[in-house]
């Protein structure tokens, strides 16, 4: 029933009412032209005098100027609002009776008139009341009514105007008046009535379409029906009531201005897209400019103001208008734009028709054609314009529907319609080929094709009957066109919206590959794709999920993993990374996870397992990877695993990656013991202090900030040559906490190279020295050098690199005393840049040392290509040279190259006497260790004169100051049969 509503109204909108309003409009278009021309009284030649001042003047005054003026049939007022006195003498007309002398000016607002003879007031009229008299409103102007039996009377006349006014005077009598009065009446109410149909029963046909075109022609009708009105000079009435003389010239104002306003707007609407398709889209922007400037001039401007305005624009968008008109009828299929035309060309016509009678003194050169037809036909041609409009429209739609049609049943995607959430009423065939249904199936119940959950999703919308949608995913019932295929089951998504729960408009679309593809991602995004075991984040989700983390966690990095991808590829690497998960695995339990964290690095979780059988389980793994070589084709591979086990009992409601941060850094302690394979967190409160330090300062460096409580110790290095006569010292860092606990510079620099942060540490270690340097040069007049330690992450930093030489740059006097050290390994790995380095640090006064020579893989080749000023020689070549007399040798053989190089050395771990006698004998230059000093506090370094001052222990004193005054040669550094001994080997 609903339906069949719907559709009579969309016919009764589209084909019934146009065509009924039509009609009826027509019939009274040709009921007007059938109209007997109305009759003319007989026209009175007038004197006419424009007061222009506002002092009051008696009659005789005003008699004397009016027989100034010179006599005419009509005086055009030209918007003024002054008063307009006149004069006129009028005849009886020649078939007697009561006759009138008619002022027929729709724009007069009042009327006064005397006799001229003896200034009698023969009456008084306004648009809003009539004050006695002879004078009466008639027609769109007044009437003086004159008794049978005058012959002649002599007036004169006062009358104001609103608007562009013509004075006339003619002489009716009383019967040919009543007649004309009669049909001015009945073509006012033509005129009501139909335009006022037309413009309702397409107020009509707007509410069922909702378009703003017939809204706003609507408008346009209704305002149309106002001008026609005022060019009859009927509009004095609205809707049969009186307009009160206050709201008349308003009223008119806005009519015309509206007029305006609907015209254009109206033609945009309707020509909007015949406009873009010839390029005219700027005509549309223009049009609606001048709208908003007419309404704006309007409610800013008087009514006679407003008129020559809109004059104006009116002609010149026009002109500008009709070129584009013309355009728009020279392309096909384009009826709207010749109804539309034909209606201007109407309106045009009228206009000249009623200026050229005027002209010629005729009532009309063509007979019923006037501003009242005109403004009928053209809104039945506009009419007919917009009927075309909506007949066009509706052929589109059904063209469209068509196309839809035929695109619903051409559709790859499975379309269909459910009515009241549980009978598919309507489906295309790809939705019956997707659901392996048969073709003729029609009306089939939901809960047949869908499991309950769909069913239910639908009746809910159904039960809300509001606007929805539902996107979901399912299976079909019976598995889909292909079932349970080879490729699994079939999945679908199913996409459906409904505007009142009752029909709901669907679409299936086959997913399972897209699903499929889904499931791998998500396997990608929790797994390492070489190994297939879990990652980190899949590692986190599956404790996420079980909202418990696992009793123990170890990491484990294998051992110099790196070789095999340098030496034989990453395709060795990768074989070797799955023998050894696979390894791993054979060592877990059941309910163990595997998880592979980085290149070499794996996290094992035990959920259930205590820190004795985790502990147990890892020695195991770390046995069993040591225990075999790795078989790669021809190739075998020997590896080792150092692992950090923790207990998750220590750390509270922490999250995952907390945990696998501490186990790291007891990986890392791992790697540093040789003898010790997997270190196990004891629960001891040293750790967790341990570790909480390391978290703080990673957070810190992570946020790129610098860690509040650094500070510098310094501990001397002292000459062997001149003891006395230098005061030089390596720059030590360290940190104290809030507290006052200090943290060890060792967990500031394995934090920091852990998260490749050193750089941050290294700028502020220089440029903290340079500054003390600055501060207390005078203090330092014996300092030659100060050791600076640079990483080798800070190295390979190029803008580190680049704001270091810019700051070397900017403090050239302290940088002069500055010695930066390099350890041996990090200069080798790339020979030719830290080259580059060192003589740009050298060109800038800087002096470089490598430092820890000795503990790597040295060549004394590689030190022919590094032009470096001294090398630091590393602990283990010295702490033994005293007492082992290969180490001795290997010493005395490094002071004489150093000096054969023209380089300075300088010997660590210098821990007691005999040491210090060892380092002089093999030629080395300094010394550092705790036979000297322990680090000491800057202020300590100012206080000294030399780096001898810092020496407690006599019997180093004692010698020191021999070495300061010594013949090298009358010093006894050993006793003499170790004397004979290191003289034997050294010849």
């Amino acid at each position: 029933m609903r339906d069949a509503v719907e559709n009579f109204l969309n016919t009764a909108a589209a084909r019934i009412l146009p065509a009924a309003v039509l009609v009826i409009a027509g019939l009274a278009f040709f009921w007007h032209l059938r109209q007997p021309v109305q009759d003319r009284g007989i026209p009175l030649a007038l004197t006419v005098w424009e007061q222009t001042s506002s002092i009051a003047r008696d009659l005789p005054f005003i008699a004397e100027r009016l027989s100034e003026q010179p006599s005419r049939a009509s005086v055009e007022t030209r918007l003024s609002t002054h008063p307009f006195w006149l004069a006129t003498k009028a005849k009886a007309p020649p078939e007697g009776g009561n006759w009138a002398v008619e002022f027929p000016s729709r724009h007069a607002m009042d009327l006064q008139c005397w006799d001229r003879h003896d200034g009698r007031l023969l009456g008084q009229v306004d648009r809003d009341s009539d004050n006695g008299g002879a004078l009466k409103a008639t027609r769109g102007g007044f009437a003086l009514n004159v008794a049978a039996g005058t012959e002649v009377v002599d007036l004169i006349c006062r009358s104001t105007f609103r608007g562009p006014a013509k004075l006339t005077a003619q002489v009716w009598g009383a019967a040919a008046l009543n007649a004309a009065e009669d049909q001015f009446q009945r073509i006012g109410s033509m005129i009501e009535v139909g335009l006022g149909v037309l413009a309702m029963s397409m107020a009509l046909i707007a509410t069922i379409n909702r378009s703003r075109l017939y809204w706003a022609f609507v408008g346009w009708l209704f305002v149309s029906m106002r001008m026609a009105l005022l060019s009859d000079g009927s509009d004095f009435l609205l809707f049969g009531m009186p307009l009160p003389a206050a709201l008349l010239t308003p009223m008119r104002q806005w009519t015309v201005c509206t007029y305006f306003v609907l015209t254009v707007t109206v033609f945009g609407l309707l020509f909007r897209q015949e406009m873009i398709d010839i390029g005219a889209r700027w005509l549309l922007r223009l049009q609606q400019v001048s709208c908003v400037l007419m309404l704006l001039l309007c409610a800013t401007l008087s009514f006679e103001q407003v008129l020559p305005v809109l004059w104006i624009g009116s002609a010149l968008l026009f002109a500008i208008t009709l070129p584009q008109i013309y355009r728009t009828l020279r392309r096909p299929h384009s009826r709207p734009a010749l109804w539309y035309a034909s209606s201007i060309v109407v309106a045009l016509v009228a206009t000249l028709n009623e200026v050229v009678a005027a002209a010629i003194g005729q009532q009309a050169l063509m007979r019923g054609l006037n501003s009242v037809t005109a403004a009928i036909a053209t809104a039945l041609l506009a009419s007919a314009a917009v009927a075309e409009h909506m007949r066009t429209d509706r052929r589109q739609r059904e063209q469209a529907q068509r196309t839809m049609k035929a695109a619903y049943d051409d559709s790859p995607i499975g379309l269909f319609t459910v009515r009241d959430g549980e009978t598919i009423v309507n489906a295309n065939p790809a939705f019956k080929t997707m659901l392996g249904l048969s073709a003729s199936s029609e009306a089939l119940p939901l809960a047949c094709v869908f499991g309950d959950e769909v069913v239910g999703e639908f009746l809910m919308l159904n039960a809300m009957a509001a606007p929805a949608a539902l996107d979901l995913q399912a299976r079909p019932l019976n598995g889909g066109a292909n079932g349970r295929d080879e490729g699994g089951e079939r999945w679908f998504a199913i996409k459906a919206s409904t505007i009142d729960g009752r029909i709901f408009e669907g679409s299936l679309q086959d997913i399972t590959e897209r699903v499929r593809a889904t499931s791998r991602l998500e396997f990608l995004v929790n797994h390492d794709p070489l190994t297939e075991c879990l990652n980190l984040r899949g590692l986190s989700r599956k404790f996420e999920r079980a909202q418990q983390p696992p009793k123990t966690l170890a990491y484990f990095d294998l051992d110099r993993f790196k070789l095999i991808n340098d030496l034989y590829g990453h395709g060795a690497g990768d074989a070797v990374l799955k023998q050894v998960c696979e390894r791993i695995r054979s060592q877990l339990g059941a309910a163990d996870l595997l998880a592979r964290v980085g290149g070499d690095e794996f996290v094992v979780a035990f959920p259930h397992a205590s820190i004795a059988e985790a502990s147990q389980r890892c020695q195991n793994i770390c046995a069993l990877i040591a225990s075999a070589p790795f078989q790669i084709d021809t190739q075998r591979f020997a590896l080792s695993i150092s692992g950090g086990l923790v207990a998750t009992d220590g750390f509270g409601d922490a999250e995952l990656k907390e945990i696998v941060s501490a186990a790291d850094t007891l990986c890392r302690m791992a790697k540093k013991r040789p003898s010790e394979r997997l270190v196990v967190m004891d629960g001891g409160d040293a750790f967790f202090k341990h570790h909480k330090n390391e978290l703080e300062l990673i957070g810190c460096l992570e946020r790129g900030e610098t860690p509040e409580g650094l500070f510098l110790m310094m501990q001397p290095e002292l000459s062997l040559n001149a003891p006395l006569d230098s005061l030089n010292f390596e720059v030590l860092l360290r940190m104290r906490k809030p507290s006052g606990e200090l943290v060890p510079a060792q967990i500031i620099i394995e934090a920091a190279e852990a998260h490749a942060k050193t750089a941050i540490i290294d700028h502020w270690v220089v440029s903290t020295t340079i500054a003390w340097l600055e501060a207390h040069a005078s203090q330092l007049r014996k300092t030659q050098f100060v050791g600076v330690n640079l990483s080798g992450s800070s190295l390979n930093d190029e803008a580190f690199v680049e704001d270091l030489f810019r700051l070397f740059e900017y403090h050239r006097d302290a940088v002069s005393r500055l010695c930066i050290e390099i350890t041996e390994t990090v200069a080798l790995t790339d020979m030719v840049h830290m080259q580059r380095f060192i003589d740009r640090a050298r060109d800038l006064g800087v002096k470089v040392a490598l430092d820890d020579f000795g503990a790597g893989y040295s060549s004394f080749g590689y030190l022919k290509g590094l032009s470096v000023d001294a090398l630091k020689l590393d602990g283990s070549l010295v702490r033994d040279a005293a007492s082992n007399p290969a180490s001795m040798a290997i010493l005395a053989a490094l002071g004489g190259l150093v000096r054969s190089l023209g380089m300075k050395s300088i010997g660590e771990y210098a821990e007691n006497l005999p040491v210090l006698k060892a380092l002089v004998a093999a030629g080395v230059d300094y010394a550092q260790g705790y036979a000297i000093s322990r680090p000491v506090m800057p202020e300590r370094i100012l206080e000294a004169d030399s780096a001898a001052d810092f020496i407690t222990d006599p019997e180093i004193a004692a010698f020191v100051r021999k070495l300061q005054a010594r013949d090298p040669h009358t010093i006894p550094l050993f006793s003499e049969r170790a004397d004979a001994a290191l003289t034997g080997m050294l010849h």
